[in-house]
């Protein structure tokens, strides 16, 4: 009777020990996948030999922990923008006539930057600020107009409570059209990891897939074939990413075709004064517009390029094929 109970009560006890060292396991094993599956939501995806960096401005230190998170995540150098003279808070009250104010105000206004530092070696910079008067801070410029950031990507990110980035990028493309300027991402403090991380993809992604310069595309027009020589810009880029495009291009002025694309694109508007026979612009954000005579103009366009040897194209509508070459 008693061996049966004993027999009886090991039994019970290595049973118990089975189930606990199964339910061990499965909390185990489901731990791990977690893990797996945050890290792999948390994982920058790279796929370029292109050097990045973040150069950041920040005054209270909110822009600070957004570029110190996406360098981290980037595994890029880090550059913080350090005013000869530091901002206090007394210089951010502004419901005063602060010195954040007077400077925003003047258009002259380029805060002196005190570290000097070199950027030759990075083909993509992240560039950070805050939002001061709905716009980039007057250092910013300051920036621009010391470092040579010709033949770089520049990817800003900026933090407000509720402004968003795309007054600031406008203001950065005007100021110098020949730049190469992403349409960024505005943050704000609390921010996720994850939100970081997707930012960076994203724009490593668009990067990637623009890296090679198109100089040059194929148009047909009216069955008589051109080149159209490009100009290195934003709209440019997105327009290629648009093609191929068949066009029926309408009249105007005498000297000029225009068509409404579908799509809006990124400008970067100027006064060109004058007109040549051959160009090919941007009027507004989606008019494409090709000129067939030479003129003085008022007008403001973005350039898109120009054809060497265009004819007179007539008063009517011609039927114009854009294409990447082949």
């Amino acid at each position: 009777m008693n061996n049966k109970k004993e027999k009886s009560i090991l039994v019970m006890v290595t049973y118990g020990l089975i189930i606990c060292f199964v339910m061990l396991f499965t909390i185990t094993g489901c731990g791990h996948k977690e893990e797996d599956d945050n890290n792999k939501n948390d994982e920058v995806i790279i796929n370029s030999n292109n050097k990045s960096a973040v150069i950041y401005f920040s005054a209270t230190g909110t822009t600070k922990k957004i570029a110190q998170k996406i360098a981290e995540k980037l595994g890029s150098d880090i550059i913080e923008i350090i005013p000869k003279e530091k901002y206090k808070s007394e210089d951010l009250n502004y419901n005063s006539d602060c010195r954040a104010n007077r400077e925003q105000n003047d258009s002259n206004s380029r805060p002196e930057i005190e570290n000097t530092f070199d950027i030759n070696e990075y083909d993509t910079i992240f560039l950070g600020y805050p939002i001061w008067w709905g716009t980039i801070p007057k250092i910013i410029l300051t920036l621009l107009d010391n470092y040579d950031f010709s033949n770089k990507t520049i990817i800003p990110f900026c933090t407000s409570g509720s402004t968003g980035i795309s007054g600031s990028v406008n203001d950065l493309r005007n100021y110098n059209s020949n730049l190469v300027i992403k349409d960024g991402k505005r943050f704000s403090s609390s921010d996720s990891d994850e939100t970081i991380v997707n930012f960076i993809n994203e724009n490593i992604k668009i990067t990637n897939n623009s890296s090679e310069r198109v100089d040059s595309v194929k148009a047909i027009i009216d069955d008589q074939e051109f080149m159209i020589n490009l100009e290195n810009n934003e709209t440019v880029k997105s327009l290629i990413n648009m093609l191929p495009q068949e066009l029926n291009m309408n009249e105007l002025n005498g000297n000029e075709k225009y068509v409404y694309l579908d799509n809006k694109l990124p400008t970067s508007p100027y006064n060109p004064k004058r007109i040549n026979a051959g160009d090919v612009m941007l009027y507004g954000n989606n008019c494409l517009v090709i000129f067939y005579k030479s003129f003085d103009t008022s007008y403001s366009y973005t350039k898109i390029g120009h054809i060497d040897n265009l004819p007179d194209l007539g008063s009517g509508t011609i039927s114009v094929k854009i294409n990447k070459n082949l």
